[in-house]
């Protein structure tokens, strides 16, 4: 074990405690997306800590949301690493209050625990970790609290994604997985709404007159749902649909939303062209029209030479640590998609162990805390050094 290890581990277990306390006054934060004063409290919280561990800050104000917060720490070396993770929680004003965080064993329970509050005190705790360590063989590490990511980052993916730009690498602060894993890919995400417009009749007394949107709705799902598989790993879900006002009524409109999942870029390009095909192929129905609207809103994190970089570094990393991890590939979207769709090269799901996010068990490993906070400051260590392999 090198004497950089060391140093960052005996610097976790001594501030443990706090890691803990911290812990606790942020779950116990309502913090909900669309509750911008709960959310503006959590970010005055990580800008008070990180102008007292002398990092330079800005706060970045949002109309609707709340304010977003960077932090600079600045070194002598000439690598820049971002690391990235969110203030907002998907729970509703009260629920703090109602589900205070609590530990049942080696599980620490409460709302936001996994998703992302152990995270983002791993992220601050491993740089800090290293700062005590005296290692500042970096030009700069930017630490960027974003505040609406549970509603995909509409605003503020426009605000780090030039930033993310300029590094070398980002690190993305979600929880590890519950077994352990570090995330090395994601899949892109798209959502379509198909809308049918027919003409509405009397259904007993002249149905010749409609024009039944329902009908040819249902079988444009049916089409779509022959899009699964249409090149590996995209899948497709028709999960919501409505349609019509009364039984005995032709409807003249109805709809479905549409979820789609793809691993690469190679199911964008099939999916962007079998919907513009399904777009242009006239209706069926006589009398109907398809109106569609909607795309890819989440690009995919493939997993490229790059980012099995990053995950082999953050393996030699555990080694050293004594243990061992692996990397996933998950159908769920985080800013790590963001980040990659600008070529930058990225890895998630460096929090603590944790799992049952948005519900009423959701947790993190008590267990995990060290270690993991250990494993991405070795792995910040190790981008620094040899950030020449990333091309």
């Amino acid at each position: 074990m090198s004497k950089r290890t060391t140093g960052v581990l005996a610097f976790l277990n001594q501030t443990h405690a706090d890691y803990l306390a911290d812990l606790a006054d942020l779950v116990n934060r309502d913090c909900g997306t669309d509750y911008k004063i709960g959310v503006d409290k959590v970010a005055d919280w990580f800008e008070s800590r990180c102008k007292a561990w002398g990092w330079t800050i800005e706060r970045v104000p949002q109309l609707h949301y709340g304010d977003c917060v960077i932090a600079h720490v600045k070194g002598t070396g000439q690598t820049r690493i971002m690391l990235i993770g969110h203030l907002d929680t998907i729970y509703p004003q009260g629920i703090a209050a109602i589900r205070p965080m609590r530990r049942e064993g080696d599980k620490i329970i409460g709302p936001g625990t996994c998703d992302i509050k152990g995270g983002l005190l791993t992220g601050i705790y491993a740089v800090k970790a290293l700062q005590q360590t005296g290692f500042d063989h970096f030009a700069e590490l930017v630490l960027y609290f974003n505040s609406e990511e549970e509603v995909g980052s509409p605003v503020s993916q426009y605000l780090y994604a030039p930033i993310a730009k300029q590094m070398d690498a980002a690190l993305v602060l979600e929880a590890a997985r519950q077994n352990g894993d570090i995330v090395g890919a994601r899949k892109g995400v798209a959502n379509y709404r198909i809308h049918i417009h027919g003409k509405q009749a009397h259904a007993g007394v002249e149905p010749e007159k409609g024009a039944n949107a329902i009908l040819e709705l249902a079988q444009r799902i049916i089409a779509l749902h022959q899009l699964n598989g249409i090149v590996p790993g995209v899948t497709l879900n028709a999960g919501v649909i409505q349609g019509g006002i009364r039984p005995n009524v032709v409807p003249d409109d109805a709809w479905v939303d549409v979820d789609i999942r793809v691993v690469d870029n190679t199911g964008v390009q099939a999916i962007e062209t079998a919907m513009q095909q399904l777009r242009n192929t006239p209706c069926s129905v006589p009398g109907t029209h398809l109106e569609m609207t909607g795309g890819f809103g989440f690009r995919p994190m493939a997993k490229n030479p790059n980012i099995a970089k990053l995950v082999e570094w953050a393996q030699a990393a555990a080694n050293e640590l004594g243990f061992s991890v692996k990397d996933a590939a998950t159908g769920g979207v985080s800013d790590a998609n963001v980040i990659a769709s600008h070529g930058v090269p990225v890895l998630d799901g460096l929090g603590p162990v944790g799992g049952l996010d948005h519900g009423p068990d959701e947790y993190i490993e008590a267990s995990s805390i060290v270690p993991r906070t250990a494993l991405l400051a070795l792995l910040i260590e190790r981008i620094c050094m040899d950030r020449t392999e990333l091309k």
